[in-house]
């Protein structure tokens, strides 16, 4: 126990301070905030998930001292709870004498729509707690706006003759789906990032799983369906729907990437296909879109079957 909590201290310690970086109000503090669930799922991955459950809770404790429990809910739920969840997810197995090793480990499909459902619920609950409901969230998005382009002297280049009230009111609407993204972006950023930690350091009891071979479970479809439709529904109960219709587009875009790095496998300018959709994405952003197109097709048809020249199974037996 005692190597545990000294683990778990230490993790808490490095994942508070990160978080309590945001408080300073710099830009620089936004990517200190976004990897603080990293401490905790190394802890969580590489020794134990009583060491990261003991992490959150000590992380939890410092930040409600010194910030209050607004920071302490923002940190539970959109920082320290997930990095437990999936870091304990991560390393869930169930016995299977047909599988190599005799285990079958979580898939990592099922990690992408954990960590949806984590951003998800973290941004629900801050739009629930928002002042005035929705109403008053619309109204503090379109002020914040308002008052940026006025701060500009003049209208912003681009921006001659749009309203900014009603910019503001888009920006409102799609706000809460973007937020949910980059959160569930740095949830699996930071997850990956402490496996291979793990992996590094010879501490990663899982094998390492083949990330080209990323499914989401069939079901997936009609969630997203489900999502969208509520999403018309405006209100709160609407915004909270567009940001789980995101975070499933997002799955769905990764696993889209996913069919693009199985099906170039063993192509010669695999690296220059890959370097170059991925950099277009990041410019440009619409590639994700067809990315997305392409992993709910692909979940349809299953492209990567079809194109198989009998590889092997995945190292994980992530199936």
């Amino acid at each position: 126990m005692g190597p545990i909590l000294i683990i778990a201290v230490a993790a808490g310690a490095a994942s508070a301070l990160l978080a309590a970086g945001a408080a300073a109000g710099s830009i620089l503090a936004v990517p200190l905030f976004y990897l603080s669930p990293l401490p905790v799922m190394i802890a969580g991955i590489a020794f134990s998930p009583l060491a990261a459950l003991l992490a959150v809770g000590l992380a939890g404790a410092g930040i409600a001292l010194v910030f209050g429990g607004t920071f302490l809910l923002t940190y539970l739920l959109g920082l320290g709870g997930p990095a437990f969840g999936l870091s304990y997810a991560a390393m869930l197995a169930r016995p299977d004498p047909a599988a190599r090793d005799g285990l079958v480990w979580f898939p990592v499909g099922g990690l992408v729509l954990l960590a949806a459902a984590f951003s998800t619920i973290a941004v629900t609950v801050a739009l629930a707690s928002m002042p005035g409901g929705y109403d008053g969230y619309r109204a503090a998005v379109i002020a914040t706006f308002e008052a940026l382009v006025a701060g500009q002297g003049a209208p912003a280049e681009g921006l001659a003759g749009v309203d900014p009230a009603a910019f503001g009111a888009l920006i409102a609407g799609l706000l809460p789906g973007l937020a949910a993204v980059m959160g569930m972006m740095a949830q699996l950023l930071c997850l990956y990032l402490a496996a291979r930690a793990a992996l590094v350091s010879g501490r990663l009891k899982r094998p390492w799983p083949a990330l080209a071979a990323l499914r989401v479970p069939p079901a997936t479809s009609l969630a997203l369906a489900v999502a969208v439709g509520v999403s018309m529904a405006g209100a709160m109960i609407g915004l909270s729907a567009s940001a789980a219709a995101a975070t499933l587009v997002c799955a769905y875009a990764l696993a889209g990437f996913a069919v693009v790095h199985a099906v170039t496998r063993g192509h010669s300018a695999r690296l220059v296909i890959l370097a170059g959709l991925w950099l277009t994405a990041a410019v440009l952003g619409w590639p994700v879109i067809a990315m997305a197109v392409l992993g709910f097709v692909d979940g349809m048809f299953d492209f990567r079957a079809r194109m198989s020249s009998g590889a092997a199974p995945p190292a994980a037996n992530d199936r």
